[in-house]
């Protein structure tokens, strides 16, 4: 029986680059793997990408109706106040947790993987429960935690659901034969954050390099424009504190410049950009998504780059996807002045640090790039490229499950990076 890996995460996976180059890479490598996901329906569904399996379940109660859900959280909150008043204090659970060991246990006891890797700080105390029900009947599984986000720096968590997944992160860091991490400055905080002596293995979110594929759409036509038109991208997540609409403040004072978010186009924040910027609907260019493994190429037609992120703890650790991505693409960077991802800019010279929601210092920067392009993009050498791929990074997780996992599997021929 070939080596097996059970993955958990709490989202729908389709668009967790992370958790989807780590299914295929391992699946590539001769791994057997499975990943549970949480289901954006009430129905279950199944999916694969390369030789692995991806099964989305009811881990989470979903609601299909937005003035619905409106509804509920409201009495949510009245339910929360009226308990504070009247009923005694007590410890919070954590979201989901009985659902999704109830749905979890039966497929891993079937599965009986080698690894269970646990992906972020809300899957992990569900995975450990997995481990002890995997030991409990007499089969033993290898737990790896990988941390995507260092928990006392996420805003939307109160301070008892802090509390009591740090607990839990501490409980099973110590039981887990591997911790991964993003970046050396998120090792930094978690060494003293989860009590542990030995550094996390660092393994970035670096893009595809061999698993890139040829876009089958081409930014500029998408955008109406020619090559000569000056285009910032912006790929990825959008909420206030990720500084989009600094940007499109900045757009205004700069009428030749055009920007392209791609996003979800239903996204509330950018619903809201969309009308607050109505006048700039000319230059400003909303997109939806493209397929993981062709936006390099996607978004290499643009001239600059974009991470224009506000002053947040995990926004000072992180060295995120878009970064590599941007460099893969050879576009210039245009990074406001976060730690760790400004001083990687400033030592390779591939792009400007700016002042985070400063406008004039971001039209500054924008300029100083577009009047000389060629002397960033000369900063991504042959070497400098491998370096931020996401093989080279496989490489270091393959050997890290192989290690805790006593395995050699026989790799396979490579399949493409697609979902099926």
């Amino acid at each position: 029986m070939s080596a097996r890996t059970l993955h958990i995460v709490l989202n729908s996976v389709s668009e967790d680059s992370r958790v989807l180059k780590c299914a295929w890479s391992l699946g590539n490598a001769g791994w057997d793997v499975l990943v549970i996901g949480a289901s954006p329906t009430p129905k279950d569904d199944q999916l694969s990408i390369g030789y692995a399996n991806i099964h989305l379940l009811g881990l989470k109660p979903v609601i299909t109706q937005d003035f619905l859900a409106k509804v509920l959280r409201r009495l949510r909150y009245y339910k929360r106040r009226l308990e504070a008043r009247l009923l005694p204090a007590r410890e919070p659970g954590i979201p989901n947790y009985g659902r999704a060991v109830k749905v979890i246990t039966p497929v891993a006891l079937e599965f009986k993987p080698d690894v269970v890797h646990a992906h972020d700080y809300t899957a992990l105390p569900i995975a450990g429960a997995i481990v002890q029900a995997l030991a409990a009947s007499g089969h033993k599984a290898a737990l790896i935690y990988d941390a995507h986000e260092y928990v006392p720096g996420v805003a939307h968590l109160n301070a008892p659901l802090a509390k009591l997944y740090t607990t839990q992160e501490r409980k099973f860091a110590a039981l887990s034969q591997a911790i991964l991490s993003v970046s050396e400055g998120m090792n930094e905080l978690l060494i003293p954050h989860l009590g542990i002596t030995t550094e996390p293995e660092i393994i970035a979110n670096d893009p595809l390099v061999e698993g890139q594929q040829e876009s089958k759409r081409n930014l500029r036509n998408d955008c109406s424009i020619t090559q000569d038109v000056p285009l910032l991208v912006y790929s990825g997540a959008v909420a206030p504190q990720r500084g989009v609409g600094d940007v499109l403040e900045a757009l205004r004072a700069m009428p030749d410049v055009h920007l392209a978010l791609i996003a979800n186009p239903a996204n509330a924040t950018v619903i809201s950009y969309v009308e607050k910027y109505a006048d700039l609907a000319d230059r400003f260019h909303v997109l939806p998504y493209v397929p993981n493994a062709q936006l390099v190429s996607y978004i290499s037609s643009a001239d600059i780059g974009l991470i224009p992120i506000h002053h947040k703890l995990n926004h000072e650790i992180s060295l995120i996807t878009k970064f590599g991505e941007y460099m893969q693409a050879h576009l210039p960077i245009l990074v406001s002045d976060v730690r760790t991802m400004s001083a990687e800019v400033r030592r390779l010279g591939n792009g400007e640090v700016f002042i985070a929601q400063d406008t004039k210092d971001f039209i500054r920067a924008t300029r100083a790039v577009l009047a000389n392009k060629m002397k960033y993009v000369s900063a991504y050498t042959p070497e400098v490229l491998s370096e931020r791929s996401w093989e080279r990074q496989a490489e270091r997780l393959i050997s890290i499950y192989n290690r805790i996992a006593h395995v050699s599997p026989q790799p396979r021929a490579h399949k493409q990076f697609e979902i099926n």
